[in-house]
């Protein structure tokens, strides 16, 4: 894989250790763009650039091709950082010392150098990897954290906004701006930081009138903290319960490298809030430093400057008169997985490393982003992080997904669950016999008992190339290939075939298609119901391969369970707009009349439930009762039951079969009481509540738990004695 590069770098040979030739080529810099031999006595090459990367090749006979390649971490010395690129031929060995590069630059006031190993984590867990802080990071920490009473606590004193709003379901959802909670110190954010630079005596004018030229001149840094920065109060947060908490689930966490991922990276300016004492919010200007992409071991190197004139700061630092020194702000930092096919290019983004150095190593972690390599077999290896060919993923006839594949913590438990969203499509073509270079997928309806004709996919694909800034397309592209095996060429909407190119970020070799499955273009999934799937691999020269064919079967259902919940009465009181009942005059204990709906027409409820929740108190036990003239009541709740995989069942809620005394419209009428008591007790006279409908529903998009939660739908109700 290419190494991305930033900036001005000299780039020498610095060993050969191989039998083939070797060679390296350098592209995309302003200058020292070439191919140079991969010998010892080439000379050293000076490259310029924002964005240029280097590429080892070697030629084991038949012409040159790409070579395996890893980077070392930098070092600085004798006023030089400096970094080897070590790289793996076709030979037998794998030493990854056949060429060896140095890459080495000047140290400067002015550029930054972060370097580091980039991580990925899944299972039950908080982010593991920074001690200091209890960081959360996805809708699904959030969720997790508020289920520990000390971590609620601490969130809903730091972010009570965040608590407060209920997330919607999003199968493919904007990435989530961290929430940070200090661990080891009472300060919710670190002190700002800076870097004192003395310059030459000789040189202070200077320096002063033309602070960008001050990089060019010998100097020493120190730092120093910022003196007028407000701490916080004293942090109600029970510290120690939430770090015995985070001891006992860590160890449940699976961690791997995050090899072959591009990463973005930006300099952060805290907010006026953050400035005085507030907690991190994300909300600050962000400024675009530049990207770069980890080795094959999770490895990265990526550097960026920064002007001291952009940087001057008034602060109370204690510089003397006379000293020649310069105020240089250390930045703070925030790491992005890129993700082209994300809404907004981001598959999820970093809390700051704060007050970040001139020189240091950063180690990045990440939640497991949504990627699968190839295990071999059929072609479609997975759809999102299901996989395919397995005993444990079972498609029935129409489509419809179970998976019990527990090998791994994230994978989705999914019990006849329909698919929606946006479904990661991930395939290859290693096995064939025959080099895949491009390929088409093609998408049919259920039509009756039959399906319809294919018609080609033509979603546009856009991947992350190395040494390119934005995406590159890899398809659909117009081509003439042979769509069927023995027929002629025919028009087609094709795809690049990117895996195992190392000009493209390994990341993104086995992603086929992005499959969006509320609409297409064109439309495959205007309504639910069943669409297939086909992908064909194709030579160089347009040919069928043979082999090279799969397909799968998906039942789509984008819509959402109906839930309502029109009217409550007790006794002969009818509610309203500012419902208010009274127990005077009612039996002990009052009964409530509830209409309500919860209907999933295609039977993929999971479960629906009619609660009830009493003021400040939380949930409030209740049962179902006779209607006044002895009238049966409806289920309160109901719970899909899993057979057959391959002959699903199915849940509708409160219509016929599930509920045989619903209405026309599919309303049910409930009688309820307390569990135990009345609605208040003796020494309450009033007491606000609140009946609640709502349910979940079993679809997924590959990645979520395969059942989202919809409602409540609340009728809100005041109750006296």
């Amino acid at each position: 894989m290419a190494i991305p590069m930033q900036g001005a770098w000299t780039v020498s040979v610095k060993s050969k250790n191989a039998a083939f030739a070797q060679r390296f080529v350098i592209a995309g810099a302003d200058s020292g763009n070439g191919t140079y031999a991969g010998d010892v006595i080439t000379p050293a090459v000076l490259v310029t650039g924002d964005n240029w990367h280097i590429q080892i090749q070697n030629n084991p006979g038949g012409g040159f091709i790409d070579s395996a390649d890893q980077i070392k971490f930098p070092t600085a010395s004798g006023g030089q950082y400096q970094f080897d690129i070590e790289s793996n031929d076709t030979g037998g060995d794998e030493d990854f010392n056949d060429l060896i590069l140095t890459c080495s630059t000047p140290i400067t006031a002015t550029d930054f150098v972060v370097y580091g190993s980039a991580t990925s984590y899944s299972g039950l867990c908080f982010f593991p990897c920074r001690r200091d802080w209890l960081i959360i990071d996805s809708w699904a920490a959030l969720g997790r954290a508020l289920t520990y009473p000390p971590i609620r606590k601490a969130i809903e004193t730091l972010y009570p906004e965040r608590v407060r709003v209920k997330p919607i379901p999003q199968p493919d959802p904007p990435p989530f701006v961290p929430m940070m909670i200090p661990l080891d110190e009472n300060r919710l954010i670190p002190p700002r930081r800076v870097q004192v630079i003395r310059l030459p005596g000789e040189n202070a004018n200077r320096a002063r009138a033309r602070p960008t030229e001050a990089a060019r001149q010998p100097f020493r840094v120190r730092t120093a903290a910022i003196t007028d920065v407000t701490a916080g109060a004293t942090l109600a947060i029970d510290r120690v319960a939430i770090g015995s908490i985070l001891d006992r689930v860590i160890p449940i966490c699976t961690t791997q490298t995050l090899a072959g991922f591009p990463i973005s990276f930006e300099e952060y300016d805290r907010t006026g809030t953050e400035l005085g004492g507030g907690a991190y919010s994300g909300t600050g200007n962000r400024e675009n430093l530049g990207q770069t992409v980890t080795d094959r071991n999770g490895n990265y190197v990526f550097r960026f400057s920064r002007s001291i004139a952009e940087f001057i700061e008034e602060s109370s630092i204690d510089v003397g008169t006379g000293e020649d020194e310069v105020v240089q702000s250390m930045p703070d930092l925030i790491a992005k997985v890129l993700d082209a096919m994300a809404p907004g290019g981001v598959a999820f983004e970093s809390a700051p490393y704060w007050n970040v150095p001139v020189f240091k190593r950063v180690d990045l972690c990440f939640p497991k982003p949504a990627r699968m390599g190839c295990q071999g077999g059929r072609n479609i290896q997975s759809l999102g992080a299901i996989r395919l060919g397995i005993s444990d993923t079972v498609f029935d006839g129409d489509g419809r997904i179970t998976c019990t594949d527990m090998s791994l913590s994230d994978v989705p438990q999914a019990r006849c669950a329909a698919w929606a969203g946006k479904v990661r499509l991930f395939g290859c073509f290693i096995g064939s016999g025959t080099a895949v270079t491009q390929y088409t997928i093609r998408h049919r309806r259920k039509v009756g008992m039959g399906f319809g004709a294919w018609e080609f996919y033509q979603e546009g694909m856009f991947l992350q190339k190395i040494g390119f800034l934005q995406p590159q397309q890899i398809g659909p592209f117009d081509r003439n290939l042979e769509v069927v095996n023995g027929g002629g060429m025919i028009a087609a909407k094709a795809y690049d075939n990117i895996e195992q190119n190392l000009a493209w970020a390994a990341s993104d070799w086995f992603l086929k298609a992005v499959i969006n499955t509320a609409g297409g273009s064109p439309a495959y999934a205007p309504s639910p119901g069943t669409v297939q799937f086909q992908i064909q691999g194709y030579d160089a020269a347009g040919n069928f391969v043979v082999g090279a064919t799969d397909t799968v079967t998906m039942y789509i259902d984008n819509t959402i369970p109906d839930l309502d919940l029109p009217s409550v009465q007790m006794g002969a009181q009818t509610g309203g707009d500012c419902a208010l009942f009274s127990l005077t005059g009612e039996p002990d204990p009052a009964k409530l009349t509830v209409l309500f709906k919860a209907v999933q027409n295609r039977g993929f409820l999971g479960s629906y439930s009619l609660t009830v929740r009493k003021g400040n108190i939380g949930g409030f036990p209740i049962k179902s009762t006779t209607g006044p003239a002895g009238e049966a009541s409806g289920a309160l709740s109901g719970t899909y039951t899993h057979g057959s995989a391959v002959n699903c069942g199915q849940l509708f809620g409160t219509r016929p079969p599930d509920e045989p005394l619903a209405d026309a419209a599919d309303y049910v009428t409930a009688y309820i009481i307390p569990d135990s008591g009345n609605w208040l007790s003796p020494d309450q006279p009033f007491c606000t509540f609140s009946v609640n409908v709502g349910a979940t529903m079993r679809r997924t998009n590959g990645y979520n738990s395969a059942e989202d939660s919809f409602g409540p739908v609340q009728y809100l109700l005041g109750i006296q004695q």
